[in-house]
C-alpha cells in the first residue's frame, strides 16, 4: 500500500494555511458544504428560521456551560480539565470569520462600512466584462486603439488573480513572495519558465516596495482584476501585429527599455510603423480605466440595471438591525458619490420590511460619502452637507454629525472629533487592502479592520476537494522522505546531489530526484487554482506578497462580512498562537516525553 494513503489524516493538521490554521477537521468541512446555504431570495421570516436552524445544529460543547467571562464558579468546575482538550469549537467554515489579529466586538461602538465590493457585492463576470468592454471603446475612442479589439478581446475570468504585480518595463505579470521573490511571471497569456525570465530578473528577485508605484503596478483590489486581464490580452493582440517595439531577445520581451520610455514612439492607430511600449501600454489602460469611474460611464452602466450587476441579499438589512439593537452604532464611509451611493444602498436596503426602517438611511448614524480614502486617513477634505433633494453640496460649516444627514469628505480627525471614540473602538469592514486597511495602521488610525476578500469561499472549495487534500498530502509525504534520506548524517557524508528514492510503493517514478518531484506535485496544485498563477495566498508552501500583507494587516477577514450574523456582538476573536519553529519542536520534544512517561 502506497505511504500516501496513510496521509490523509494529517491533511489538517499540517496545512498550515491560511485558511486551516486552526486544524479544522475533514468531517467538519464537509459537513458544513452539506449545509442549507441561506436564500437570497425568500422572506425576512425565512431567513430568520434558516439562521435559527443552523445555529441549532451547533455541536454540544464537552463541558459545562459557561458564560462570558466565566464566573470563579465556573471556572472551578473545570480545573481539572485534562491536558488533551477536545478540539475546539468551530463554526461551519462557510460561516467562519478567520483572526490575524484578536478582537473583541465587545469593545466595539461603532461598525463602518465601505459600499462598493463590501455592501454593494458585484456580480462577477458580469460586471468585470462591463469594466474591460467600457475600456475597449475607451481605448479606441480617445487613443486611436484600432477597432478590431472589440471584437477580439474579452474578459477571460480564468486568468488574473489579486495581488499580482505588472512589470510596467517588460510587460509581465508577477506574483511574488512577501521577500519579493518571483513565484509566478506571465507574459500576456503565456506562463513564462524560470530559463525564460532569470535573464531579466537574474537573482528572481523583484523589490516592490521600493518601485511601487514606478516601475511596478500592484492589482491588488477587485476593481484591478479585469485591467489585468485586459492588458495580457492587448499584450498578446499587439505582438501578433508586431507592434511593440523590437525586441532583444525572444518573445518579445523587451529588455532594453529604459524606465524613463513612457510613451509610444509614434502615434497609436493604423499606421503599420507605429510603435508601442508596454510601458506606455499599461498608461493608457489605466488611464481609461480610471476614466470610466471618474466621468460615471460605469455607473451609469451598473445602475441602467441593477439586477444584473450587483446581488442584493436579503440578510444584510437584518445584520443591520441586529447591531443597532445591541447598542452599537453604524456609519457608511465610501469613495462613490453620492447619487450613485443613493441608488445602490436604496435597492439594497429600502424594502427591507423591518419596522423602523423606511429608507436607507434610517439603517445609518453617519453617511459619508466621496470620502476620498485613502486620503480621509491623513490630511482628509473639507466636510460638507450634502442636499438630499438635489444632490448638491451646502456652504454651511458642519460642527457634528446628525442622523438621517448625507455627508461629503471629511477626515479622520474630525470623525473621531465628533464622535468621541477612540481607535480600538471602531470596526472598519472594507474589501480594499490599501484604502480600507493598511492606510488605517501605518496612519495609527488603530481602528480595528475586517477585510472582506471574496476569493476566501473559492480558495475554501478548492482546498475541500480531494484532489488538494491528495496533492497537499503528497507534498508531506515527500518532504518527509527528503528529510529522511539525511537521516544519520553529518558534515563527514559524501555529498550526492541527485539522490533519488528508492523506497518501494512511495512514489511513481522512483528514478526521478525527490526535489523534481516536490516540484511538480507544487506546479499541479498551483494549476488545481488557476491554470496562470495558482492560489491567491500561496505557491505551494510558499505565502504569496498578497498573503502576507492581509497577514500583517487585516485584524480579521473573511469572504463575506455577513458571516457576522453567526456571531453574538460581545465575541472574542482570538488569535491562534504562532510558535517558532524552535519553540514548536521544543513542545514537540516535551509532549512525546510525557507520552513516554504515560
Amino acid at each position: 500500500m502506497s505511504i500516501f494513503s496513510n496521509q490523509k489524516k494529517y491533511f489538517h493538521s499540517s496545512l498550515h494555511s491560511f485558511f486551516f490554521e486552526d486544524n479544522i477537521t475533514l468531517e467538519q468541512q464537509q459537513q458544513s458544504k452539506k449545509k442549507k446555504p441561506l436564500s437570497s431570495t425568500t422572506t425576512t421570516t425565512t431567513i430568520l428560521k434558516e439562521i435559527e436552524e443552523q445555529m441549532q445544529s451547533t455541536p454540544k460543547s464537552p463541558l459545562p456551560s459557561i458564560s462570558f467571562p466565566p464566573t470563579r464558579e465556573e471556572l472551578k468546575k473545570i480545573k481539572d480539565t485534562p491536558y488533551e482538550l477536545p478540539e475546539k469549537y468551530r463554526r461551519p467554515i462557510d460561516h467562519r470569520i478567520f483572526v490575524n489579529r484578536s478582537v473583541n466586538l465587545n469593545n466595539i461602538e461603532y461598525f463602518g462600512f465601505d459600499m462598493d465590493y463590501t455592501i454593494a457585492v458585484y456580480l462577477s463576470p458580469a460586471y468585470e466584462a462591463l469594466c474591460v468592454k467600457l475600456v475597449l471603446q475607451k481605448l479606441v475612442d480617445t487613443k486611436g486603439y484600432p477597432q478590431e479589439i472589440l471584437q477580439q478581446i474579452t474578459f477571460d475570468p480564468s486568468f488574473a488573480i489579486r495581488g499580482i504585480f505588472l512589470d510596467k518595463k517588460h510587460g509581465n505579470m508577477l506574483k511574488v513572495d512577501n521577500f519579493g521573490f518571483i513565484l509566478h511571471c506571465v507574459h500576456g497569456k503565456k506562463v513564462l519558465k524560470k530559463s525564460e525570465y532569470t535573464k531579466l530578473y537574474p537573482d528572481h528577485l523583484i523589490h516592490p516596495e521600493e518601485e511601487m508605484g514606478k516601475r511596478y503596478f500592484c492589482y491588488d483590489t477587485l476593481f484591478g482584476v479585469p485591467e489585468a486581464s485586459l492588458y495580457a490580452s492587448l499584450v498578446d493582440f499587439f505582438e501578433g501585429l508586431k507592434l511593440f517595439e523590437k525586441s532583444s531577445h525572444n518573445n518579445n520581451l523587451n529588455d532594453s527599455m529604459s524606465s524613463d520610455d513612457l510613451e509610444s514612439n509614434t502615434q497609436k492607430g493604423n499606421n503599420e510603423d507605429a510603435k508601442l511600449s508596454y510601458w506606455s501600454l499599461f498608461d493608457d489602460v489605466r488611464e481609461c480605466m480610471h476614466q470610466i469611474h471618474a466621468d460615471s460611464t460605469l455607473k451609469n452602466q451598473v445602475l441602467n440595471d441593477l439586477p444584473k450587476y450587483v446581488k442584493k441579499d436579503e440578510r444584510l438589512p437584518i445584520l443591520f438591525h441586529r447591531m443597532r439593537e445591541s447598542g452599537r452604532k453604524i456609519f457608511l464611509l465610501t469613495n462613490s458619490e453620492y447619487f450613485y451611493t443613493k441608488e445602490v444602498m436604496a435597492y439594497l436596503l429600502n424594502d427591507s420590511k423591518i419596522n423602523g426602517y423606511n429608507n436607507w438611511t434610517d439603517f445609518f448614524d453617519i453617511i459619508i460619502t466621496n470620502g476620498c480614502k485613502p486620503k480621509f486617513f491623513t490630511e482628509g477634505t473639507t466636510l460638507r452637507e450634502v442636499d438630499q433633494v438635489n444632490g448638491k453640496l451646502k456652504l454651511s460649516a458642519v460642527k457634528e454629525f446628525k442622523k438621517g444627514s448625507v455627508y461629503c469628505g471629511g477626515s479622520f480627525s474630525l470623525f473621531k472629533k465628533f464622535t468621541q471614540t477612540q481607535g480600538s473602538e471602531v470596526m472598519y469592514v472594507g474589501d480594499n487592502i490599501f484604502h480600507d486597511i493598511i492606510v488605517t495602521k501605518q496612519n495609527r488610525c488603530l481602528w480595528r479592520t475586517l477585510l472582506v476578500v471574496r476569493e476566501v469561499e473559492e480558495e475554501v472549495n478548492r482546498w475541500n476537494s480531494s484532489k488538494s487534500i491528495d496533492l497537499w498530502n503528497r507534498l508531506n509525504t515527500l518532504e518527509y522522505i527528503r528529510a529522511e534520506s539525511f537521516r544519520d548524517q553529518d558534515s563527514s557524508s559524501s555529498i550526492n546531489n541527485n539522490t533519488t528514492v528508492n523506497t518501494n510503493n512511495i512514489v511513481d517514478n522512483l528514478s526521478t530526484p525527490i526535489k523534481q518531484q516536490i516540484k511538480s506535485t507544487q506546479e499541479e496544485l498551483n494549476i488545481h487554482f488557476n491554470p496562470y498563477f495558482g492560489s491567491t495566498f500561496r505557491s505551494g508552501t510558499r505565502e504569496s506578497y498578497f498573503c502576507t500583507q492581509v497577514q500583517r494587516y487585516a485584524d480579521i477577514y473573511c469572504s463575506d462580512f455577513l458571516n457576522l450574523l453567526y456571531y453574538p456582538f460581545n465575541y472574542y476573536f482570538s488569535a491562534i498562537p504562532t510558535l517558532l519553529p524552535h519553540e514548536r519542536e521544543a513542545l514537540n520534544v516535551e509532549r512525546k516525553e510525557k507520552d513516554n512517561n504515560m
